[in-house]
Protein backbone atom coordinates (compact mmCIF):
# COMPACT_ATOMS: atom_id res chain seq x y z
CA UNK A 1 0.00 0.00 0.00
CA UNK A 2 2.97 2.35 0.74
CA UNK A 3 4.12 1.95 -2.54
CA UNK A 4 1.25 2.72 -4.22
CA UNK A 5 1.19 5.52 -2.44
CA UNK A 6 4.69 6.45 -3.24
CA UNK A 7 3.82 5.57 -7.05
CA UNK A 8 0.31 8.10 -6.65
CA UNK A 9 2.42 11.30 -5.50
CA UNK A 10 5.40 10.26 -8.25
CA UNK A 11 2.78 10.41 -11.17
CA UNK A 12 1.30 13.30 -9.27
CA UNK A 13 4.83 15.57 -9.19
CA UNK A 14 5.64 14.18 -12.40
CA UNK A 15 2.26 15.98 -13.85
CA UNK A 16 2.51 19.07 -11.93
CA UNK A 17 6.38 19.23 -13.29
CA UNK A 18 5.10 18.80 -16.99
CA UNK A 19 1.96 21.48 -16.03
CA UNK A 20 4.80 24.10 -15.07
CA UNK A 21 6.60 23.78 -18.42
CA UNK A 22 4.00 23.85 -20.50
CA UNK A 23 3.90 27.36 -19.07
CA UNK A 24 7.63 28.78 -20.08
CA UNK A 25 7.45 30.60 -23.10
CA UNK A 26 9.95 30.27 -26.21
CA UNK A 27 12.29 33.16 -24.23
CA UNK A 28 12.42 31.98 -21.15
CA UNK A 29 14.04 29.02 -22.16
CA UNK A 30 16.50 30.32 -24.35
CA UNK A 31 17.23 33.26 -21.37
CA UNK A 32 18.47 30.33 -19.09
CA UNK A 33 21.27 30.18 -21.90
CA UNK A 34 22.18 33.83 -21.90
CA UNK A 35 26.17 33.40 -22.51
CA UNK A 36 26.01 30.59 -24.24
CA UNK A 37 27.15 29.74 -27.77
CA UNK A 38 23.98 28.78 -29.55
CA UNK A 39 23.10 28.07 -33.16
CA UNK A 40 19.72 29.60 -34.54
CA UNK A 41 17.81 28.39 -37.69
CA UNK A 42 15.50 30.92 -38.68
CA UNK A 43 12.08 29.81 -41.08
CA UNK A 44 14.03 30.93 -44.23
CA UNK A 45 17.06 28.56 -43.74
CA UNK A 46 19.83 30.68 -42.59
CA UNK A 47 21.81 30.28 -39.93
CA UNK A 48 23.32 32.22 -37.07
CA UNK A 49 25.77 31.16 -34.51
CA UNK A 50 27.39 33.27 -31.98
CA UNK A 51 27.03 33.73 -28.03
CA UNK A 52 23.23 34.60 -26.93
CA UNK A 53 23.38 38.37 -25.38
CA UNK A 54 20.47 38.94 -24.86
CA UNK A 55 16.98 37.59 -24.66
CA UNK A 56 13.57 39.94 -24.41
CA UNK A 57 9.74 38.69 -25.19
CA UNK A 58 9.93 39.20 -28.52
CA UNK A 59 13.64 39.02 -29.69
CA UNK A 60 17.03 37.67 -29.02
CA UNK A 61 20.77 39.22 -29.39
CA UNK A 62 23.93 37.21 -31.13
CA UNK A 63 27.19 38.03 -31.15
CA UNK A 64 28.65 36.28 -33.96
CA UNK A 65 31.82 38.42 -33.24
CA UNK A 66 32.24 40.70 -36.17
CA UNK A 67 28.35 41.51 -35.98
CA UNK A 68 25.52 42.00 -33.48
CA UNK A 69 22.25 39.89 -35.22
CA UNK A 70 18.69 41.11 -33.48
CA UNK A 71 16.59 37.80 -34.36
CA UNK A 72 12.73 38.04 -33.74
CA UNK A 73 11.73 35.03 -32.11
CA UNK A 74 8.65 34.59 -34.30
CA UNK A 75 11.01 33.47 -37.26
CA UNK A 76 13.37 31.00 -35.23
CA UNK A 77 12.86 27.46 -36.08
CA UNK A 78 15.12 26.16 -34.17
CA UNK A 79 17.99 26.31 -31.68
CA UNK A 80 21.37 24.24 -31.09
CA UNK A 81 22.99 24.45 -28.26
CA UNK A 82 20.58 25.15 -25.49
CA UNK A 83 21.20 24.21 -21.59
CA UNK A 84 18.38 23.10 -19.69
CA UNK A 85 18.32 26.01 -17.58
CA UNK A 86 15.33 28.41 -17.60
CA UNK A 87 14.66 31.77 -16.49
CA UNK A 88 11.65 34.34 -16.43
CA UNK A 89 12.14 38.07 -17.53
CA UNK A 90 14.13 39.94 -14.76
CA UNK A 91 11.47 42.97 -15.49
CA UNK A 92 7.52 43.21 -16.18
CA UNK A 93 8.14 45.66 -18.33
CA UNK A 94 8.82 43.97 -21.82
CA UNK A 95 11.67 45.48 -23.93
CA UNK A 96 9.36 45.23 -27.83
CA UNK A 97 10.98 44.44 -30.88
CA UNK A 98 9.93 48.16 -32.20
CA UNK A 99 11.57 49.55 -29.14
CA UNK A 100 15.30 47.59 -30.44
CA UNK A 101 14.30 49.30 -34.06
CA UNK A 102 13.72 52.56 -32.41
CA UNK A 103 17.30 52.61 -30.53
CA UNK A 104 18.86 51.15 -34.30
CA UNK A 105 17.18 54.14 -36.09
CA UNK A 106 18.32 56.67 -33.33
CA UNK A 107 21.93 55.84 -33.45
CA UNK A 108 21.62 55.81 -37.73
CA UNK A 109 23.16 52.29 -37.28
CA UNK A 110 24.23 50.35 -40.81
CA UNK A 111 22.21 47.13 -41.07
CA UNK A 112 21.50 44.60 -43.50
CA UNK A 113 18.67 42.84 -42.83
CA UNK A 114 17.14 39.62 -44.28
CA UNK A 115 13.47 39.25 -45.17
CA UNK A 116 11.00 36.61 -45.45
CA UNK A 117 11.00 35.73 -48.67
CA UNK A 118 11.13 32.13 -50.58
CA UNK A 119 14.20 33.37 -52.56
CA UNK A 120 17.15 35.09 -50.07
CA UNK A 121 16.70 38.25 -50.15
CA UNK A 122 18.33 40.94 -48.04
CA UNK A 123 18.31 45.10 -47.90
CA UNK A 124 21.30 47.46 -46.62
CA UNK A 125 20.36 50.36 -45.20
CA UNK A 126 19.25 52.87 -41.83
CA UNK A 127 16.21 52.45 -40.69
CA UNK A 128 14.28 56.12 -41.40
CA UNK A 129 11.06 55.73 -39.50
CA UNK A 130 9.92 53.16 -37.46
CA UNK A 131 5.88 52.71 -38.00
CA UNK A 132 3.86 50.50 -35.88
CA UNK A 133 4.06 47.73 -38.15
CA UNK A 134 6.42 48.62 -40.68
CA UNK A 135 10.29 50.23 -41.00
CA UNK A 136 11.30 52.72 -43.73
CA UNK A 137 14.82 51.89 -44.57
CA UNK A 138 17.21 54.56 -46.28
CA UNK A 139 18.98 51.35 -48.57
CA UNK A 140 22.73 52.11 -49.43
CA UNK A 141 25.11 50.22 -51.69
CA UNK A 142 27.37 47.56 -50.32
CA UNK A 143 30.77 48.81 -48.96
CA UNK A 144 29.72 52.71 -48.59
CA UNK A 145 28.94 54.16 -45.86
CA UNK A 146 25.80 56.07 -44.97
CA UNK A 147 26.53 60.06 -45.97
CA UNK A 148 23.05 60.92 -47.30
CA UNK A 149 25.06 61.21 -50.93
CA UNK A 150 25.10 57.06 -51.19
CA UNK A 151 21.38 56.86 -50.67
CA UNK A 152 19.97 54.19 -53.06
CA UNK A 153 16.44 54.97 -52.49
CA UNK A 154 13.68 53.87 -49.56
CA UNK A 155 11.81 51.05 -49.25
CA UNK A 156 9.19 50.44 -46.75
CA UNK A 157 9.54 46.65 -45.30
CA UNK A 158 6.82 45.20 -42.72
CA UNK A 159 8.24 44.19 -39.36
CA UNK A 160 6.27 41.32 -40.17
CA UNK A 161 8.49 39.91 -42.60
CA UNK A 162 12.12 41.02 -40.76
CA UNK A 163 14.09 37.59 -40.07
CA UNK A 164 17.25 39.14 -38.69
CA UNK A 165 19.00 42.92 -38.82
CA UNK A 166 22.77 42.59 -38.29
CA UNK A 167 24.85 45.27 -37.88
CA UNK A 168 28.33 46.34 -36.20
CA UNK A 169 29.04 44.85 -32.68
CA UNK A 170 28.62 48.20 -30.63
CA UNK A 171 25.34 48.96 -30.12
CA UNK A 172 23.71 49.88 -27.32
CA UNK A 173 21.99 46.56 -26.38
Amino acid sequence: MQAASQQDLEHHINELARVEAARLTMAEALRGSVGSRLSIVMRTGTAFHGRLCRVETEWVLLDEGSRSVLLPLAMIQRVQGLGTQRARAPSKIPYTFAAALRVLSRNRSALVLELDSIRPAALRGVIDEVGSDYIQLMQLSDGVNRDRENRQGSVVVPTGGLVSLASSPDNEF
